[in-house]
C-alpha cells in the first residue's frame, strides 16, 4: 500500500547506523544487533530521531517512541475486562504462500515462524469469537508493552469522525469550512465536504514521497517539528497554519472523483472531529472506545513541536488494548454486553467506499490493483469475494484486519525497514487469509 508515514528519517543518521550493522541478519531483532544496550550504547548503536524510523533503528525505536518524542496519554477504563485467550495450537502448523517481490504468489509455502521472521514481526494476534485463539511475540514485546501504529492512527480518527456522524455532530454532506472557517482560503479543503475528506477522495497537490526531500511530507514534517526545517525555506509555525495554504491539485481539480491517501486530510479529518464534538483525539480514545472496552495497557499518541497531536500516525498501543479493540469491531461493535459503536457505522466501513475512485487513483497497486478495494473514512476496504474485510494499516507493518463476515481480527506490529512494498503486503495478506481460512472452513 502506497501508504507514508508522518514521520521521516534524516538519511544521514539512518545509513551510518545501518552500515554499523550491515554485517548482522537482516531479521535480526533489536537485542540480537545490540541496538541502545549498555551504559552509554556504543556509539554506532544508539537509535535517535535520525534513525528511528528506518530498519535497523526501528526494531528498537517502535517498542520506545516516548522515550524520543513527547506525547500525551489515553486514559484507560476504571475496571478492566480480562483478555479471553483459546490457543488453537494448529494455527502455528499453518503454511503461507511467498509472494516474489513484486507481490505476486509463488509456488513457495513457508512455515509461520518463517513468515513471521522474513515480515520483521514484533507481535501476531487472531481474534476469534472474542477470544485471542493465537499469539505471539517477538523482538522484545509482550501482550502489555506499547508499540508504534503509525497510520493505523488514521483509522481511529477515521472512525471518531464517523461516530461523530452517528451521534449528529456533523453530516458528512457538510462542507468543511462550515466547521473550519479557518480552512476557507484553501481550495484543498475549504469547499470540499466532510466526506469527501473523510474518504481522502477531495482534490490536494501533496506529495506523500519521503525519501524525496522537496516533497509536501517532508515539508510537512519539518512543519510539525518531526525533522529539522531546511535553512532557507519558510515554514508555517503549526500544523493550524500550515493546512490553510494547501490547494487543489491542477491535474485532478474535481473533487470527489478520485482517491488518493495524503496524511493532512486526516489532520483536517481529526480537526474537524475535535470542533464538533468538543474534545481531543485522546478524551474520544477515552470516552467512546477504551473506557468501554476494559483496557488496562499503556496507549499514548505523540505530539508534534506544538504539543498538537499526530493524528496521522502517532498512536502507540498494547496488543491486548488492540485485540479488545478488534473483538468489538467484529461483533457487531458489541463488547462486554454494551454497544461501543453503532451496527450502521460498522456496516459503513464493511460496505467501504468508492471502488472506481480507488482504482483509478495512485495507491492502486500490487494486491490493491489485483483485487476490487475501496477506501472509506480512513479505513482500506478489501471487497475480494470470500476475504472481505476492512483494515487499519500503517507502514512498517502495522495492521488491525477486521474481516466482520467471518468474525475474525488479526493485530499485526512489526518493524519492517522500508515503509511499505508490495511484497511485504502481499505476504502479510496471504498469512491472513490461510488463518481465516482455517478458522473458518
Amino acid at each position: 500500500m502506497k501508504t507514508s508515514t508522518l514521520l521521516t528519517t534524516l538519511s544521514i543518521g539512518a545509513l551510518t547506523l545501518s552500515s554499523a550493522l550491515a554485517e548482522t541478519d537482516q531479521f535480526a531483532t533489536a537485542a540480537e544487533m545490540g541496538l541502545m544496550q549498555g551504559f552509554p550504547p556504543a556509539a554506532d548503536k544508539i537509535v535517535d530521531r535520525s534513525s528511528l524510523l528506518k530498519g535497523p533503528g526501528n526494531r528498537w525505536s517502535y517498542l520506545n517512541m516516548r522515550k524520543l518524542y513527547p506525547s500525551a496519554g489515553v486514559k484507560n477504563a476504571k475496571t478492566a475486562v480480562p483478555v479471553e485467550v483459546k490457543i488453537d495450537p494448529a494455527i502455528q502448523s499453518l503454511k503461507v504462500n511467498k509472494p516474489n517481490d513484486k507481490g505476486a504468489n509463488t509456488d513457495q509455502s513457508v512455515d509461520m515462524d518463517t513468515f513471521l521472521r522474513e515480515t520483521y514481526s514484533d507481535t501476531l494476534v487472531v481474534v476469534k469469537g472474542g477470544k485471542v485463539v493465537y499469539e505471539k511475540y517477538l523482538n522484545g514485546m509482550n501482550a502489555n508493552q506499547p508499540h508504534q501504529m503509525m497510520s493505523v492512527t488514521k483509522s481511529f480518527a477515521g472512525l471518531f469522525g464517523l461516530m461523530a456522524v452517528a451521534d449528529g455532530k456533523v453530516s458528512e454532506s457538510d462542507l468543511v469550512a462550515k466547521y473550519l472557517p479557518e480552512l476557507k482560503s484553501s481550495t484543498a479543503f475549504g469547499d470540499a465536504t466532510f466526506g469527501q475528506v473523510l474518504n481522502m477522495t477531495n482534490s490536494i497537490d501533496f506529495t506523500e514521497d519521503y525519501a524525496d526531500p522537496e516533497s509536501g511530507i517532508v515539508h510537512y514534517a519539518g512543519v510539525l517539528g518531526l525533522m529539522p526545517q531546511v535553512p532557507g525555506k519558510k515554514y508555517a509555525s503549526s500544523i493550524y497554519q500550515y493546512l490553510p495554504t494547501l490547494m487543489l491539485d491542477k491535474k485532478h481539480p474535481k473533487h470527489g472523483e478520485l482517491f488518493h491517501y495524503q496524511t493532512p486530510k486526516t489532520d483536517v479529518v481529526n480537526w474537524l472531529t475535535n470542533r464538533a464534538t468538543n474534545k481531543s483525539f485522546e478524551d474520544n480514545m477515552h470516552e467512546v472506545l477504551w473506557s468501554k472496552l476494559g483496557t488496562d495497557g499503556e496507549t499514548y499518541v505523540l505530539l508534534d513541536k506544538n504539543g498538537t497531536l499526530f493524528a496521522g500516525g502517532g498512536l502507540n498501543a498494547t496488543p491486548y488494548d488492540l485485540a479488545r479493540f478488534g473483538a468489538m469491531m467484529t461483533s457487531g461493535g458489541k463488547f462486554s454486553g454494551q454497544q461501543v459503536v453503532t451496527a450502521e457505522t460498522i456496516k459503513a466501513l464493511s460496505d467501504g467506499g468508492n471502488q472506481k475512485a480507488f482504482a483509478s487513483g495512485p495507491n492502486s497497486s500490487g494486491k490493491m490493483a489485483e483485487e476490487p478495494w475501496s477506501y472509506r473514512a480512513q479505513w482500506w476496504v478489501r471487497h475480494a469475494k470470500g476475504k472481505e474485510a476492512f483494515t487499519a494499516i500503517g507502514v512498517h507493518g502495522q495492521w488491525i484486519y477486521c474481516d466482520v463476515h467471518r468474525g475474525v481480527a488479526i493485530i499485526k506490529q512489526s518493524s519492517q525497514p522500508v515503509s511499505a512494498s508490495d511484497y511485504f503486503d502481499a505476504y502479510n495478506l496471504n498469512a491472513f487469509d490461510a488463518i481465516i481460512e482455517y478458522l473458518t472452513k
